[in-house]
């Protein structure tokens, strides 16, 4: 998504899955957000009831990326997601482009 960006100007989406798939991201992220990269990064997460459990492959990506991020969402409602999508590209690319994770 980086390299996508980089090339047309658009913001570049990738994702990932909980837990590791999620913490591979990082680096990633991070560059993206030193050089203002716009991308999209969007993880899953376990099941909501899981949450706050230490379940198998829960990782606060959340609180992981704070810092590395223009602005991070977590989805509690799917209704929410269309607007949280749209949202998501227009931080990513305006004013100082860079990274917006959606956990999902």
């Amino acid at each position: 998504s980086d390299a996508y960006a980089r090339a047309t100007g658009k913001v570049g989406v990738c994702f990932g899955t909980s837990g590791p798939g999620a913490t591979n991201l990082v680096t990633g992220v991070a560059t993206a957000h030193i050089d203002s990269v716009p991308i999209l990064v969007i993880t899953g997460q376990v099941g909501r009831s899981f949450i706050g459990t230490d379940a198998f492959q829960e990782v606060d990506i959340f609180g992981v990326t704070l810092p590395i991020v223009k602005h991070s969402y977590v989805v509690r409602d799917a209704a929410d997601m269309s607007r949280i999508v749209a949202a998501s590209f227009f931080i990513a690319k305006y004013g100082r482009p860079g990274p917006v994770l959606i956990d999902v």
